[in-house]
């Protein structure tokens, strides 16, 4: 039995594990965010994915790579690794609020897969009327 103290424990070990990114991302209603998720060369042959949930054993995969370089997309979600910048990114489009979240940069691995965690937030978009003025029409 692991105490959630200890696991919290692990994960601030996480910076031994190489895998780095941004740990908040916003974008606005309707819009989209990127998020790249930086990896050292040894986890280059690895499958990456995209987790949402607050807790990191129990987070539902949104999307996972499926071979190298190849973009992979589900739903509003996409996934490319870059193996040669060490990088993959993760694109969710169509931001809904119901969108703000926990995600997890993670990379599979025998035992603890490398997790990094980055909270998304959606804020409103600014609306933009179109309004005509009819100052500027000579009185009939």
């Amino acid at each position: 039995y692991t105490t959630r103290a200890a696991m919290k424990a692990i994960l601030s070990f996480a910076g031994c594990w190489s895998l780095t990114g941004p740990g908040e991302v916003s974008g606005p209603l309707g819009g989209s965010v990127s998020v790249q998720c930086q990896y050292n060369e040894r986890s280059q042959n690895y499958m990456k994915y995209w987790c949402r949930g607050e807790e990191w054993l129990s987070c539902s995969i949104a999307v996972q790579t499926t071979s190298a370089e190849a973009e992979v997309t589900r739903g509003r979600v996409s996934i490319q690794d870059n193996r040669i910048q060490g990088m993959f990114t993760v694109t969710m489009e169509s931001l809904a609020l119901g969108d703000q979240d926990v995600y997890w940069c993670g990379i599979e691995m025998v035992g603890f897969d490398k997790m990094f965690a980055v909270n998304v937030s959606v804020f409103p978009g600014k609306s933009f009327k179109c309004v005509t003025c009819c100052a500027s029409h000579p009185a009939l």
